[in-house]
This record gives structure tokens, C-alpha cells and sequence, in this order.
């Protein structure tokens, strides 16, 4: 497909889903289908699918247009895991062909989708798992495209009971899943979390590591900053139906210093990193209080730590420089284009080799800060106070961006099969489909994410009489 667009290009407008729909309480020929497979990293998808079937004794199917680079991912899946006896059917579906994906989607109870970016692919497939009451998970971390799928399709998927959850990889599992494991440990009031994420390898990268990311994962970027009036345009939509309010950025603590490891004394510069995590958070944190009537009174501010000041500043001016140019169609289509040239190798077909994925790594610590009703301690005194409370919650992935991102979206359409009963229909974020499920214990238990509390700490106040 060709990759070129200008500005005010996106998908074919689809309307409304209001058809007839296919009833999900009987079995479908597959409890779960994986469109996209032979994508670099729907691979990954495959291979982690073939060994979670067996797991939770689940059937399951690969899709997409080219079937014989699905039989090869097939072939290399039964040799590397050779747990698979049985024969894994291939179905042809492509996104400019309706009434392909109607079929496939006709024949799943979950869809895995692989296929990005998701602006220009993504919106033919959610409407047909909505039509289909077929429920439906991705790794988008796209904000256009989520926000633009709630606006257009949730009140139709809550209907029809559909299921439809985006974000399921390293953008924004830990984020938003950690916002949630640390409100559930926070024992006193929760007033706001601060975010921050560091990624980083256990090894220097030898010479001949051919990229960082795929090139799918750059041209969604692109996409980011090229489509930025766009996602104004359903935002401001989206959060004047529902009732979102979204909080202004800090000023103050665009660039400061943090230490985010109780272990080290070292504070990293860090830089205000909104998207996608943070406008994942909102929702979810708005899908608490409203759909399921928990008090949520915090807000959340998201980071990105770096290191030195010079490298934070020098970061910044290269994100300008970046938007600037991407937001110029001539640039912008040579960036999509050419990704390894635009990027200096950065960004490539095939993406980064298995030495860097291995040993790549994320740290997200998550600091909440709150009040608490505590007893002043070493005193006879049974007076209970309002007391400060600060609670560290670190979420550690291995290869966060394939490996990490893989297991996520398998398990996060597992336990939608599972723990069916406990979700609600619409187009969710990862913890407002997951807040009620196994879905962390899963992660934890699969090795997949280690989720921790790192310290939990109480300043009590002497100035109280």
C-alpha cells in the first residue's frame, strides 16, 4: 500500500455501526484470530499465541492478505515451538476488502490486530468486530486512532456488548495497569501520580545492530505529529460528550530533576511525555468515576527521564525540529517513504536485530502522593491524624517494545475470554476492560511484567495540636 498522504487525508469515512448484528453468546469457529500475523510484530504474536493456546486450551487462527507469508510464519512458529501439533488454519483478510474482514471477523470471538498504522488501516476492523459483536484488541499507541474509535463506535459496541480495547503493548499497559496497581496498594487518599519512564539497555549495542524500532512504529509517529489538528478536532468531541476533563500541562516541571530508583541516590532530567500514556490515563481514570463509580479524585502527569540536562534540552530541540518538518507534506512523505534513510538507520524494514531487543529494558515508576489517617508513632496518644503519604510503584518490562508488547495483547484478549463476565461493552482503555480481572497476575505469572511496590512512606505532620 502506498504510504504517501497529505494532511487532511485518513481513512474512508465509515458510518455509523447501526447494522444487524451477529449475536456473541455461542461459540465462534475461533476463540481467537490473529490479523496481521506475518507483520514483524504480529511474529512475535504467533509465537507467543502458539504456547498461550495450549496454556488456556484455546483454538485459534492467523489472518491477512499475503498467505504465503503466513504460512511462512507458520513454518517458523512450528519449528521454534514445537508444542503445536495441530494444523493452524490461514484465512485471507485484507482492509480494503469488506467484506473479507466481515468473515473473519464473523469467526473470532477476539481479534488480535497487528495491522498499523492504525489511523490508515485500523477503523475497517473495529467497525466490523462492533457489527459482529466480536470483541477486539490491538497495540496501537496512536491517540488519534483511540479517541477517534471511542467518539465514532463505544456507544454502539456497548450495545452489542463488543469488547474493544486499544493500547494493549508497551504503550499502555504499564502506565495505565500501574495507575491502577498503585491506587489498590495506596492506603489514604490518592491526590495525583507522577509517571516516569526510562528505557534502556543492559549493553551497548554492537556496530552492526541494524535499527532501534520498525519502521511501522516511525510512520505512526509521523502520523502523530502530522494529523495533530485532527486529533484536536475528535478530542474536543469526544470530551464534550463524554465529560472529560483533562488537566492543563505543568509548566514548572516540563524539564526537572527526579530520582525514580530508591535504590540510587543518582536524579535523572526528565521532560513532560504526554502522549499516548497520559491521554489513556484520563480516560480511565474518567471510566472509573463514571461507569463504575469509584473515587477517582487524582490526576496524572506523565515523563520521560533521560539523563543529563545537555541530553534532555538537545531531545526537546530535536522534537521541534521533527514536528516542524513533519508537518511539511514534501518532508513528511520522504519520512515515510524512506524510514532508514530520514532516520540514519534508526527506523528500518526489519527492524531491530535480537540483541538489541534483548537486551533493551523499562523502568516506569510511578510516585503517588496522597493523604493518610494515621496514629502518630511511639506515642500512647490514640489521636488519628491526617498524615502525608508518598507510595512508589515500579513497573519493569524486558524487551518492552516486541516482547513485553507481544505477551500484553495475547493475554489482554485472554483474559477478555476469560473474564468475560467482569468487563463491560464499549472501546476501553487497558484498565478500564482489565480493572476487575487477572489481567496483572496474568502478566506477572507469564513473565511478561514485574509490577512492585518499591516503598511506601508516611510524613507525619508535628504541626498538628
Amino acid at each position: 500500500m502506498d504510504n504517501q498522504f497529505s494532511e487532511n487525508e485518513t481513512v474512508k469515512h465509515v458510518p455509523a455501526a447501526n447494522e444487524e448484528v451477529i449475536e456473541n453468546e455461542f461459540k465462534r469457529k475461533y476463540d481467537i484470530i490473529i490479523f496481521g500475523a506475518s507483520g514483524f510484530t504480529g511474529q512475535f504474536v504467533v509465537k507467543d499465541m502458539a504456547y498461550f493456546s495450549h496454556v488456556y486450551n484455546l483454538t485459534w487462527a492467523v489472518a491477512g492478505r499475503n498467505t504465503s507469508l503466513l504460512q511462512k510464519t507458520l513454518d517458523d512458529m512450528y519449528k521454534t515451538y514445537d508444542g503445536v501439533k495441530e494444523k493452524i488454519d490461514i484465512i485471507y483478510a485484507d482492509v480494503q476488502d469488506i467484506k473479507s474482514i466481515m468473515q473473519m471477523t464473523k469467526n473470532a470471538s477476539v481479534v488480535i490486530n497487528c495491522v498499523g498504522p492504525y489511523y490508515m488501516f485500523g477503523e475497517t476492523v473495529v467497525r466490523s468486530c462492533v457489527l459482529n459483536s466480536t470483541h477486539y484488541v490491538d497495540i496501537t499507541g496512536e491517540p488519534l486512532f483511540m479517541e477517534k474509535m471511542v467518539f465514532m463506535y463505544n456507544n454502539q459496541a456497548e450495545k452489542n456488548q463488543a469488547v474493544i480495547v486499544s493500547a494493549l503493548g508497551m504503550e499502555s499497559v504499564p502506565a495505565d495497569m500501574g495507575v491502577e496497581y498503585l491506587y489498590k496498594h495506596f492506603d489514604g487518599e490518592l491526590h495525583n501520580v507522577d509517571i516516569y519512564l526510562k528505557l534502556y539497555s543492559t549493553k551497548s549495542p554492537s556496530l552492526t545492530a541494524s535499527a532501534a524500532i520498525h519502521e511501522t512504529t516511525w510512520i505512526s509517529v509521523v502520523l502523530l505529529v502530522a494529523t495533530e489538528k485532527e486529533l484536536r478536532h475528535y478530542r474536543n468531541l469526544l470530551d464534550e460528550s463524554m465529560g472529560i476533563t483533562r488537566m492543563k500541562p505543568n509548566i514548572s516541571k516540563v524539564f526537572h530533576k527526579q530520582q525514580i530508583n530508591m535504590h540510587s541516590d543518582k536524579k535523572h532530567w526528565c521532560i513532560a511525555f504526554t502522549e499516548p500514556d497520559q491521554s489513556v490515563i484520563v480516560r480511565s481514570i474518567h471510566h472509573a468515576k463514571t461507569a463504575d463509580h469509584l473515587p477517582y479524585n487524582f490526576y496524572v502527569k506523565n515523563y520521560l527521564a533521560v539523563g543529563s540536562l545537555i541530553t534532555t534540552i538537545g531531545l526537546f530541540i530535536l522534537f521541534v525540529f521533527f514536528s516542524v518538518l513533519a508537518k511539511i507534506e514534501p518532508i513528511r512523505n520522504l519520512f515515510v517513504r524512506f524510514p532508514k534513510l530520514m532516520t540514519l538507520g534508526f527506523a528500518t524494514k526489519t527492524g531491530p536485530n535480537k540483541e538489541v531487543m534483548e537486551n533493551s529494558q523499562m523502568l516506569l515508576t510511578l510516585i503517588g502522593y496522597g493523604s493518610t489517617s494515621t496514629k502518630y508513632p511511639n506515642t500512647n496518644s490514640k489521636e488519628i491524624r491526617q498524615n502525608s503519604r508518598k507510595t512508589i510503584i515500579n513497573v519493569k518490562a524486558k524487551n518492552p517494545g516486541y516482547g513485553f508488547t507481544s505477551k500484553a495483547v495475547v493475554l489482554g484478549a485472554i483474559t477478555i475470554l476469560k473474564d468475560r463476565k467482569n468487563i463491560k461493552g464499549g472501546v476501553l482503555t487497558p484498565a478500564s476492560a482489565f480493572r476487575n480481572t487477572q489481567y496483572i497476575d496474568r502478566l506477572i505469572k507469564h513473565n511478561a511484567a514485574i509490577f512492585e511496590v518499591e516503598s511506601d512512606l508516611v510524613i507525619y505532620d508535628n504541626t498538628q495540636n
